[in-house]
């Protein structure tokens, strides 16, 4: 299904997040002013946003090796050669989408946004901790969008935060978030058993292809060299373990995967930049269909998705929702990435009823 081309553009004119890549921040102005890229864009799947479609399906292929003068201002093909954005940036991209525009259409109609930013592994690792504080009980957890499942082993990681050291000290996946304030934080290090890991994605890559690793490593922006290598250091620890992934929607399989987890065991469920994914008229369903992993245990759900949050320091950025049996607060807002973590004083509010 083709896309309404001012709801594109539109999509293209107001986007958010991409001030750590010059190159995508020219390119948005580009494209929302060619009605060809436009119209190309609009080939994007229903519910995908159609700015990281696109540019991730041009890395791609850039990644894959299409030889094009348009690599030339992509660091992530061609190292400390990248040229920087110029007057000439513009035109080489959009002859290389006109030239290129059959497997663009192709991967913008097949593929999913599905960015796994391990920086927000902190997200799950910071629920666990929440858990642990209230019950020393083992806990369930179930994140929804889980794109390869990378953040579900955020006990494998070694995190830095606040100055201090947490996790698995020797992982080659090495976290670190700016957090001021990190006394709010809980006790990072006191973790409960993880009884299950479960992970629900709509078509989940496999750690094993090659062009599914390739796809992962296209969402991340050409400048960002150390998301590409910590996404790498995670693809390589879980591969070896991965935890069980589960092929659907969310909306009609999470009550029966619901249905599998122990009854009375506390539960923890997540998702980071995936409700924003979800087609508008879905999310209501989506929104129900998270709220019923709550129905047979106590359930902390984290969701950072609640765009257009100022954090205390002023910086603009994504607010963490935290819901339990009391209600729903913003316990934090952090960069979209996990770059950066604000803690509220919400934080210490949580009454997880047992």
């Amino acid at each position: 299904m083709v896309r309404d081309i001012r709801t594109v553009a539109e999509a293209f004119r107001t986007a958010r997040g991409f001030d750590s890549s010059p190159l995508y921040s020219h390119l948005l102005t580009v494209v929302v002013n060619d009605e060809t890229l436009l119209e190309l864009a609009a080939r994007t799947r229903h519910g995908q946003q159609p700015t990281f479609a696109l540019f991730g399906a041009v890395h791609y292929l850039l990644l894959r090796g299409a030889p094009d003068p348009l690599a030339e201002y992509y660091p992530s093909v061609v190292g400390d050669r990248a040229r920087p954005v110029d007057r000439h940036t513009g035109p080489a991209f959009t002859r290389f989408c006109e030239a290129y525009s059959t497997p663009i259409a192709s991967l913008l109609s097949t593929r999913l946004v599905q960015t796994n930013h391990v920086q927000r592994a902190l997200v799950m690792r910071l629920g666990l901790a929440l858990l642990r504080r209230a019950s020393p009980a083992p806990v369930c957890v179930v994140e929804v969008g889980c794109s390869a499942g990378l953040n579900l082993r955020a006990d494998r990681y070694a995190f830095s935060v606040g100055g201090a050291t947490f996790g698995d000290r020797t992982s080659p996946v090495r976290i670190r978030v700016e957090v001021p304030e990190a006394a709010l934080l809980p006790d990072l290090n006191q973790l409960p058993r993880i009884a299950d890991a479960i992970g629900v994605d709509l078509d989940p890559p496999d750690l094993t292809e090659d062009d599914d690793r390739r796809w992962l490593r296209a969402l991340i922006w050409p400048e960002n060299s150390h998301q590409a290598a910590q996404l790498q250091a995670a693809l390589d620890v879980v591969a070896t373990d991965p935890p069980r992934v589960l092929r659907g929607n969310a909306i009609e399989i999470g009550p029966d995967v619901a249905a599998t987890l122990p009854h009375g065991a506390p539960r923890l469920v997540v998702h980071t930049a995936a409700r924003i994914h979800v087609p508008a008229e879905q999310r209501p369903a989506f929104d129900t269909a998270v709220a019923a992993f709550g129905a047979g245990g106590p359930m902390l759900h984290l969701a950072l998705e609640d765009d257009q949050r100022t954090a205390p320091s002023g910086r603009p950025g994504v607010g963490l929702t935290a819901t339990d049996a009391t209600g729903s607060r913003t316990i934090a807002v952090a960069d979209g990435h996990l770059a950066w973590l604000e803690p509220l004083p919400a934080m210490n509010d949580l009454q997880l009823r047992w």
